[in-house]
């Protein structure tokens, strides 16, 4: 799951490179000119950043627990199954799987053709001597996921993982661990930090699970202002918006950065 991490820290670099290069702009800019819009792309770009590390180590996890190199998440309480076991795929989408197993033989013949060569299957053996072989095979078709990994990217795709109950359900499917309680333990204190909600409020949370919940969905709160209400603040005039500065920015960066390699360590 480490290159779901990699690929979470190279766009936090972009993002930081992007308010640097606000801040360069804005201190070489004649005065009225509002380059902030810049800094509202980078607050939008590390929502997304979280949402793409969220998806990609929940699909990199499940395969890996369908592989047999990962341990499933332990059944919950009132429930049968675990959240990995009760996530539906399509028919269609195992439906290579089934015709597989309805003619084994044939699949294996051409297997270990194609691995051993042609000679190989011209010869007599003890059943003890193909075992290695035969069981190579399967261990290869059964890691062969391709099909399930569409499957996994397609359901997930539909949902996004921003919300701090939205990113625990999707947790759910790879570890049974209680997340925001653990990741309560790993932040440091100087990721408590205060985000500025609007220009006349802030949040300074505790740190603890809930305070950190609601540090980053206050984060999120202002990320849909600005992707979804063009980050207007309607109790002033036409074309009036929301305050947003270099501090609030970086501050949040700062948190999600510090939370996601948390939630990596958890995990």
């Amino acid at each position: 799951m480490q290159s779901a991490l990699d690929q979470f820290r190279i766009s936090i670099g972009r993002i930081r490179d992007l308010i640097a290069l606000h801040n360069s702009i804005e201190s070489q800019t004649m005065t009225g000119t509002d380059v902030s819009d810049m800094l509202r792309a980078a607050l939008v770009l590390s929502v997304s950043a979280l949402d793409y590390y969220v998806h990609e180590v929940v699909t990199i996890g499940m395969l890996e627990i369908h592989r047999g190199n990962r341990s499933e998440p332990a059944v919950s309480a009132n429930t049968t199954q675990s959240a990995f076991s009760r996530f539906q795929v399509s028919l269609g989408g195992a439906r290579q799987d089934r015709i597989t197993a309805l003619d084994i033989a044939s699949w294996l013949e051409n297997e270990i053709q194609q691995s051993q060569g042609y000679e190989f299957l011209q010869q007599s053996y003890e059943i003890s001597a193909l075992i290695p072989t035969i069981s190579n095979s399967i261990v290869n078709r059964l890691n062969n996921t391709s099909w399930l990994e569409s499957e996994i990217r397609e359901r997930l795709g539909y949902q996004s993982f921003q919300q701090a109950d939205k990113i625990a359900d999707a947790i759910r499917y790879i570890s049974d661990k209680k997340l925001w309680d653990e990741v309560a333990v790993l932040m440091p204190q100087t990721a408590v930090i205060a985000v500025h909600i609007d220009a006349q409020s802030s949040l300074r949370a505790a740190k603890t699970a809930q305070g950190i919940k609601q540090q980053l969905n206050s984060i999120v709160d202002r990320r849909n202002k600005i992707a979804h209400e063009a980050d207007i603040d309607p109790t002033f005039g036409i074309g009036s918006r929301w305050n947003i500065d270099e501090i609030l920015v970086s501050e949040a960066v700062d948190f999600i950065e510090i939370l996601v390699e948390s939630i990596h360590q958890v995990l």
